[in-house]
C-alpha cells in the first residue's frame, strides 16, 4: 500500500513523506537523496526509486521516501539545507515510521550518503544492510570545493571572489540551486567514520563517468574499510544503468 503525507521538521516545515507498505513488514528501509535532488531521484519528474520502492515492497520490505527541507515537495529554503538539519529531518522520519531500529536498512544516494553517516554518529541505530549509490563521503574535497566537479566548479567561484560569503549562498548553475555557506562550515570537520564499524553491511555503487564527485575519496575508503565497490558504465546518477544498479540493490538487501 502507498501512503502520502507530510510531517514536521525541528523547524516547523512540512516534509512529504511516501510510503510502501506490505501486508507483512520483513524490514524497513530508508532512503535518502541527494542534494538538488528528491525521493523521486534527480528531479520531481522522475520515478525510479519509487518503481525500486514497489519491488521492494513486493519482497515484502517497507519503503521510506522523503523530501529533505529545500527538496522536493517539502518546504524550506534551499540555501538553508545543511548536514545536520537534514540528519535531523531523517531522525524525525525514522521515529515516525521505524518503531524497531534493529530491524531498518537504508539507501543512500550522494550528498544523502553524508547525511546518514552523520546521523548514525549521534545514533545507536545497527543498520541490516546499507547501498551507497555514488556517495559523497568528503563533501567539501569530493564535490563542494571541487572546481573540477560541474557542480562544485560554481561554489569555488562565489568562494573565491567573496561572494558566498556575502551573500551566504552561492548559486548552483546547474539546477539554480542556492548553495548555503552554513554548509561550507559545518563540513569543514566531517569525516564518515560511523560507516567503518558497518563496513561489512555496505554496499557501494559508483559511476564510471562520474563528472560531479571525485571518485578517488569513495576508491580510498572502501578500499581501506574492505566495502565492496561496483563501478557501473554511468554518470553520477547511475541512470544510465539504473536497472543494474537496483537489481544489485534487491540482491543485496535480500541477503541474509
Amino acid at each position: 500500500m502507498k501512503k502520502e503525507f507530510t510531517i514536521l521538521n525541528g523547524k516547523n516545515e512540512k516534509l512529504f513523506v511516501e510510503t510502501y507498505t506490505p501486508n507483512i513488514i520483513r524490514s524497513t528501509i530508508i532512503f535518502c537523496h541527494g542534494i538538488t535532488g528528491c525521493r523521486k531521484g534527480r528531479t520531481i519528474e522522475d520515478n525510479y526509486f519509487q518503481k525500486l520502492a514497489i519491488q521492494l515492497m513486493e519482497k515484502n520490505y517497507k519503503v521510506v521516501l522523503f523530501d529533505m527541507s529545500g527538496h522536493g515537495n517539502s518546504e524550506g529554503f534551499d540555501y538553508e539545507v545543511t548536514l545536520s538539519k537534514s540528519a535531523s529531518e531523517l531522525a524525525k522520519v525514522i521515529e515516525h515510521e521505524v518503531p524497531d531500529k534493529k530491524n531498518i536498512s537504508f539507501l543512500a544516494f550522494s550528498y544523502g550518503a553524508a547525511v546518514l553517516s552523520y546521523y548514525l554518529s549521534n545514533d545507536e541505530v545497527v543498520p541490516k544492510k546499507i547501498v551507497l549509490y555514488s556517495p559523497c563521503l568528503y563533501p567539501l574535497e569530493g564535490c563542494f570545493l571541487n572546481k573540477d566537479s560541474i557542480f562544485g566548479k560554481d561554489i569555488v567561484k562565489a568562494y573565491e571572489n567573496g561572494e558566498l560569503k556575502e551573500k551566504g549562498f552561492a548559486i548552483v548553475g546547474a539546477k539554480n540551486f542556492r548553495f548555503g555557506m552554513e554548509m561550507i562550515n559545518e563540513c569543514q570537520n566531517f569525516v564518515p567514520e560511523s560507516f567503518e564499524k558497518f563496513s561489512d553491511k555496505i554496499l557501494c555503487l559508483s559511476g564510471s563517468q562520474d563528472i560531479i564527485l571525485d571518485t578517488k575519496y569513495n576508491d580510498d575508503f572502501c578500499k581501506k574499510n574492505n566495502i565492496k565497490n561496483i563501478y557501473l558504465d554511468a554518470s553520477h546518477s547511475l541512470f544510465e544503468e539504473i536497472s543494474k544498479a537496483f537489481e544489485y540493490t534487491i540482491s543485496f538487501v535480500d541477503e541474509e
